[in-house]
């Protein structure tokens, strides 16, 4: 019997776990990754991922709210999340690097309040891929934050093209 293709529910939460594993519970989005759970992913119309998680007092500012820069590694690692959706061999196998990454905050967001970030993969070629992402609040929807992300492929040549190692 053949071996069915992994759904893209499946390749998001693998991702996550890998990124967990990888670190050793520590790094700088360890904490962010752990208090993530996927709760949607699809390839169609583009690739996407729908993550959630409760925003703890740890994650804020002085002020009392989610810090901007967990904003932005929110949408870092939640993009990247939609992207490992689309990957398959010889594909964006080693999800990228970022090339820039842009976050606008519209609304404050205060600790217990549960969020969902939603990545959409827009644009992917070989080399570059481009992703939007939207923060927001579980309870009614409302919009909290946007982001762009810009990724650079860093797969070896041979996995780019589909060429195979002469070592």
């Amino acid at each position: 019997m053949a071996e069915s293709k992994p759904t893209a529910l499946t390749l998001a939460k693998d991702f996550v776990e890998a990124l967990l594993a990888g670190s050793h519970d520590h790094g700088f989005d360890y904490e962010l990754c752990k208090a993530m759970t996927v709760v949607s992913a699809s390839l169609d119309p583009n690739p996407r991922a729908a993550t959630r998680l409760t925003v703890t007092l740890a994650m804020c500012n002085l002020s009392g709210t989610l810090h901007g820069g967990a904003i932005s590694t929110l949408f870092d690692v939640c993009t990247t999340v939609a992207l490992a959706t689309a990957r398959r061999e010889g594909f964006w196998e080693m999800a990228g690097v970022t090339r820039t990454l842009s976050t606008t905050c519209l609304l404050p967001v205060f600790p217990g309040e549960e969020i969902e970030i939603v990545g959409e993969v827009v644009q992917i070629g070989k080399k570059l891929a481009h992703i939007l992402a939207k923060m927001t609040l579980v309870r009614n929807g409302k919009l909290l934050a946007t982001g762009v992300h810009d990724k650079a492929n860093i797969d070896p040549p041979a996995a780019i093209f589909g060429l195979t190692s002469k070592l």
